[in-house]
């Protein structure tokens, strides 16, 4: 039973088998104090601080909860939620905020778009991690890109109307992007009105925060109004920003614009970035993606020099998980890493371009959702198998683990393959002392390992469905595995010629996994053995 004296429709429909127990009892407060509004610890006003306390109870769930409104109300939940999957539901008093105020995930990747089942899926799943806002902006959605002068057709509106509408019940902000600058003649008034004209339909549909997005495009001007009106790029990019924010604060004052930048990576105080950041109003959101498109690590230092030239704190368009363009071969289900722990104080947030494999992104997405909500005591380790096991449930997560041990391939330079290289090497250790039966039952106890994992890949999961190409290279990668034990033991060198066959035909593969240097350097460490 959950008593409240406001409805809690996002818990129902989020949590509705969780909770609806006879023995569950959890009693909603809601306060308008200091106690629940105010967290000291990033020293901010905030919607979203609650207090559940988890009561001592010999059979079923209690527990209270004290917030300030609905959305405080539904991350408790949520939090509740996670500790009893987790079995963390220990009682005693929990006082939650978070540590980012922007957290969220976007569509933004280069390919097939997200299905409409995706993306309700994804918010879903978002909002249970209490992620606050999500980002619409395939780039192969021609109305955001390539025809984002052309209103959308009732079909495809309807879709998005669903999910601003979906976004709104799970407390999180919708936010529609539009990308005009492949095409756009700045000093056209035409394709202004034509730009307003795009979002009021937008607006007309519930949603109320835009974004404008002026990355990958040409660098000079190519109309020639454009050249004598301007002069450069960053001019005519300043006055588009600000007549934007202009007419869509004109059109609602609540409306909150974000923009990234033509020069969206780099120190954060070079020309472009510095004189745009000066030259459009302080409350607009800018993009920036840290030193890198794909930045290996995202430090404070950075985000300090790129507020003090900018004139805005950051708002991180982290380029992790997605795995499109030249990575594409690359599939990225490690934890996200290197974002230092006190970014919070000098970033506005972080939000994660997700890959177009929907269903392997929420691992990543999940444990970058763990690290927004508090950032210093992230464990990106205990995070990574937490996600793990809620995607693929308990009885498969060593399985599924054991396989993503070998797609540490990202732009996060995690070290790949550490089970592996951990197996030779106490293969090695064994056969030096004389055990070489000890060695062999390591080697086939990672194995047996292996082929448990391809059992559960070969299986109808969604995420097993998009791991289609590396499973098919991780079946070969078995079969390597279960040659080199065979070569090994037996101590023909004659046998080697099948492993080596074998490796050659893994390495053409295109599929990322374990590096078949790493498989070759650790047989060849064993064979004089």
């Amino acid at each position: 039973m959950i008593k409240s004296n406001k409805p809690l429709p996002a818990v129902g429909e989020l949590f509705s088998d969780t909770f609806a127990g006879e023995d569950t009892y959890i009693t909603v407060t809601f306060a308008d104090t200091r106690e629940v509004c105010y967290d000291a610890g990033t020293r901010r006003l905030t919607d979203e601080k609650y207090i559940l306390t988890v009561l001592p109870s010999e059979k079923g769930l209690r527990a209270e909860i004290l917030c300030s409104g609905e959305k405080s109300a539904l991350y408790a939940f949520a939090d509740l939620f996670e500790r009893l999957q987790t079995g963390n539901a220990a009682a005693g008093t929990y006082v939650c905020a978070p540590k980012f105020a922007v957290r969220g995930y976007i569509e933004g990747f280069y390919g097939a778009p997200w299905t409409q089942e995706q993306r309700l899926d994804m918010m879903a799943q978002m909002a249970k991690k209490r992620m606050n806002a999500v980002y619409y902006a395939p780039k192969d959605d021609p109305y955001h890109r390539e025809l984002w002068r052309e209103s959308y057709p009732a079909d495809r509106l309807a879709g998005l109307k669903e999910l601003v509408s979906t976004a709104r019940r799970y407390a999180m902000d919708f936010v529609w992007c539009v990308a005009p600058g492949l095409s756009v003649c700045y000093a056209n008034e035409d394709d202004f009105a034509a730009l307003i004209n795009k979002t009021r339909q937008l607006y007309q549909i519930g949603v109320r925060a835009f974004g404008l997005l002026l990355d990958d495009i040409d660098e000079e001007l190519i109309f020639d109004a454009d050249k004598v009106r301007y002069g450069e790029t960053v001019n005519a990019h300043i006055d588009l920003v600000s007549r934007y924010d202009n007419a869509l604060r004109a059109l609602d004052a609540r409306v909150r614009l974000t923009v990234c930048p033509m020069q969206y990576h780099g120190r954060g105080d070079e020309y472009y970035i510095s004189k745009l950041g000066l030259g459009i109003p302080a409350d607009v959101s800018l993009f920036f993606t840290g030193r890198d498109i794909c930045s290996r690590d995202l430090t404070s230092a950075e985000a300090l020099r790129f507020a003090e030239h900018t004139r805005h704190k950051p708002l991180y368009w982290d380029n992790y998980p997605v795995n499109d363009m030249a990575m594409r071969r690359e599939m990225h289900l490690s934890p996200v890493i290197n974002r230092e722990a006190d970014l919070y104080k000098y970033a506005k947030g972080i939000i994660f371009n997700c890959m177009a494999y929907a269903a392997c992104s929420v691992i990543p997405l999940s444990t970058g959702a763990d690290y927004l909500w508090d950032a210093e005591g992230y464990a990106p380790e205990a995070s990574f198998e937490r996600a793990v096991k809620q995607a693929v449930g308990k009885e498969n997560a060593g399985s599924f683990l054991l396989f993503a041990d070998h797609l540490y391939v990202s732009c996060l330079l995690d070290e790949n393959s550490r089970r592996m290289k951990g197996t030779f090497t106490a293969m090695r250790g064994a056969l030096a002392a004389g055990e070489p039966e000890r060695a062999f039952s390591i080697g086939e106890t990672y194995l047996a390992g292996l082929l448990q994992a391809l059992s559960f890949l070969q299986g109808d999961h969604p995420l097993c469905r998009e791991l289609a190409p590396w499973t098919e290279k991780f079946e070969l990668y078995c079969e390597i595995i279960k040659t080199a034990l065979a070569c090994l033991r037996s101590g023909d060198p004659e046998k080697n010629g099948r492993f080596y066959a074998l490796l050659a035909k893994y390495e053409s593969m295109p599929a990322r996994f374990a590096d078949p240097m790493d498989i070759e350097e650790a047989y060849d460490a064993l064979r004089p053995l």
